[in-house]
């Protein structure tokens, strides 16, 4: 019994020296640990007392890159934050829309040119040059949009430039 008094005085006195932002990064590492191996956390204090940071997370062998922000939150009490991470529009997410948009429109028509640019967390937009059985070059305007807010599928819409579609850059 003594043993186990030790113990416990042990860890709870390693528990108090962790700093917010560990204790933080600790959370967040056990709440994303049911989406995949968590290989990285890193939060940093903000001047408004909230935390921004990023996360690492290993699924099915491809590393995904997630932008994470702690939000206070004084209503749960001192010490409390409101977590969310959102999957990160890296190049790899931009390669990954082209080439799905190359297959599915290359049903259609012969793919020329795939160009998808980041605009934010959320989106991404650009331009699809193509050649239809005719022979016929069009130029589709494209945007993409994720289907919901810290979710990692897209929805895209490519469409004539000037018929609905956003300007192509």
């Amino acid at each position: 019994m003594k043993k186990i008094t030790i113990l416990l005085g042990c860890t709870l006195a390693v528990a108090a020296c962790t700093s917010p932002e560990d204790q933080l990064e600790n959370q967040l590492r056990e709440n994303l640990a049911s989406q995949g191996t968590v290989k990285e956390v890193e939060l940093n204090p903000q001047a408004d007392g909230n935390m921004t940071g990023f996360a690492i997370v290993t699924v099915n062998g491809v590393d995904s890159r997630l932008s994470c922000t702690a939000e206070r939150d004084e209503a749960k009490g001192a010490g409390r934050y409101n977590m969310r991470c959102m999957p990160v529009i890296d190049e790899a997410i931009v390669n990954q829309m082209e080439a799905t948009i190359r297959s599915n429109l290359a049903a259609r028509a012969t793919v020329e040119q795939v160009e998808l640019t980041r605009q934010d967390d959320n989106r991404m937009s650009g331009f699809v040059v193509a050649t239809d059985n005719d022979g016929n070059q069009v130029r589709l305007s494209c945007e993409v949009n994720r289907e919901a807010e810290g979710a990692s599928n897209f929805r895209w819409q490519c469409n004539p430039e000037g018929e609905g579609g956003a300007p192509a850059e």
